[in-house]
């Protein structure tokens, strides 16, 4: 027996499989016990309810805060000092409804001749 006949024999011994290859790797995973629990059947029953109300809650939470918009509070300082403001501060401190230009300088200048 030559060299190269040893490296095919050795070659087709290792890397092709016999006939009864199949049979035996499906014997061995039958065998073999497979995972079938989830997360839900490894925790106690009571843990299961306090994470699923926990969820919900959160989802709730998300919902709401998704769904309503929050306005800013106005707080005692900004209620004193509104007060005390002038139409022409009220436009440039507060970020609400611009006017068009002209009507914003008319504003402005009305501000500047009163005082």
């Amino acid at each position: 027996m030559n060299l190269k006949q040893f490296f095919e024999s050795e070659k087709s011994r290792v890397f092709v499989p016999d006939t009864f290859f199949t049979k035996r790797v499906m014997a061995r995973l039958q065998g073999v016990s497979t995972w079938k629990y989830g997360i839900w059947e490894l925790m106690p029953n009571s843990t299961r309810q306090v994470l699923a109300l926990a969820l919900a809650l959160i989802l709730c939470f998300v919902a709401i805060e998704l769904f309503i918009p929050q306005t800013p509070q106005r707080g005692v300082v900004e209620s004193v000092l509104e007060s005390e403001e002038s139409p022409v501060e009220s436009l440039i401190y507060n970020d609400t409804d611009v006017p068009a230009r002209q009507v914003v300088l008319q504003q402005l200048i009305a501000g500047e001749d009163e005082r």
